[in-house]
């Protein structure tokens, strides 16, 4: 039984964050039972990119602040460490607050790199996987995810955010060799979480994001942080809360055909209190409509596709960088999209300052839609 404490938490005012994050984390087990004395451990916030605070992208650092000051009193030497996806890290900890965070406190600030090959314990799909050196050889890591929509795995919690222990360079190539469907790049997540192994998962709910996530998307107060030694569970629990069918979420269908559901339990205030009504997700096209026979024709005809609005667009690039595919060329004012190649992994839209890139729906979403499904 995997248990999974929700506490309700408006803002980020000290004495309220600080007392809500304690208590979840006190429900399942404390901070002293998963930080030896002397232990040096990995806080792994969700830095994405260099958003600012307000925009609720990336994990807030009054969040990362409260679990630094825990870890210290359990005698670990806490450090925070990510591998944003595109821009420098130094701009990002700088845009995020964590720079100054880290500062204020002493404490290290470190971009994961130095990739080594693991093979991702068994039961697994990817035979081997390569991840940060530092996230490997840390004593503790202490998973801090940004409760948010994401437009191709419908939510990004505490399972995604382990993706940010794989090097820059590597999530684009993971995104290719993946591919177009869904429930594969969900099961990679799940061996990359698996790999990392963070002892302890406490979500920043406070406010997430719902829409066009992972950075797209409109700021929305959840009122919420959790914590649970098992972020799997965390994740499924979250996504009830949201109102998300388990049929709808990737990770759920991923981890029910691998036999890794774990059973939930959940304490703290009660779920009926928490429940947010009318989330907004991101309509994702059900892929598993199309016959497997057909996918390398007409699923790319079939499904949801990126356009780009050219009057929002700041010709940055970064789009065209970020696109594991290539499958982005700049023409003039405005961006040339090869949907023969496209996975509709969503990373130009995911990196767009702008919220230039939306998508447009597929015969499949207004199929769907009709069928109220």
């Amino acid at each position: 039984m995997s248990r999974v404490a929700l506490a309700a938490c408006r803002d980020y005012a000290a004495p309220g964050l600080e007392a809500a994050l304690r208590r979840a984390v006190g429900l399942v087990g404390g901070m002293a039972a998963v930080v030896p004395p002397g232990a040096r451990v990995l806080l792994k916030p969700n830095l994405l990119g260099a958003h600012r605070v307000e925009e609720r992208v990336t994990t807030d650092p009054a969040v990362v602040r409260v679990v630094a000051e825990m870890v210290r009193e359990a005698g670990g030497e806490p450090f925070i460490a990510d591998s944003p996806a595109l821009d420098r890290f130094p701009r990002v900890a700088a845009r995020t607050g964590m720079a100054g965070l880290a500062r204020e406190l002493g404490m290290e600030l470190v971009e994961l790199g130095d990739p080594v090959v693991v093979r991702p314990p068994q039961p697994a799909e990817f035979r081997r996987l390569e991840i940060a050196r530092a996230a490997l050889e840390a004593e503790v890591v202490i998973n801090l995810p940004k409760l948010k929509t994401h437009s191709q795995m419908l939510l990004t919690l505490g399972v995604k955010n382990c993706f940010g222990t794989v090097v820059a360079q590597r999530k684009a190539a993971w995104h290719y060799m993946v591919g177009l469907e869904r429930e594969p790049f969900a099961s990679l997540l799940l061996d990359i979480y698996r790999s990392v192994a963070p002892a302890l998962t406490i979500l920043d709910g406070v406010w997430g994001m719902e829409g066009r996530g992972p950075a797209g998307g409109r700021p929305r107060r959840v009122g919420l942080v959790a914590a649970s030694r098992d972020a799997l569970a965390l994740d499924l629990a979250v996504a009830g809360l949201l109102g998300v069918p388990p049929r709808r979420f990737p990770l759920h269908r991923a981890a029910r055909r691998r036999g890794l559901l774990p059973q939930v339990e959940l304490c703290g205030d009660p779920a009926g209190e928490l429940r947010v009504e009318g989330f907004l997700l991101p309509e994702l096209d059900s892929l598993d409509l199309v016959p497997r026979a057909f996918r390398g024709f007409l699923q790319r005809r079939l499904v949801s596709r990126p356009v780009q609005d050219p009057r929002a667009c700041l010709g940055c690039g970064k789009c065209v960088e970020v696109c594991p595919a290539r499958a982005l060329a700049p023409e003039g004012p405005r961006l040339r999209f090869d949907y023969r190649r496209c996975i509709r992994c969503y990373c130009c839209q995911e990196v767009c300052p702008a919220r230039a890139i939306g998508f447009r729906s597929g015969l499949l979403v207004r199929l769907l839609r009709r069928l109220g499904r």
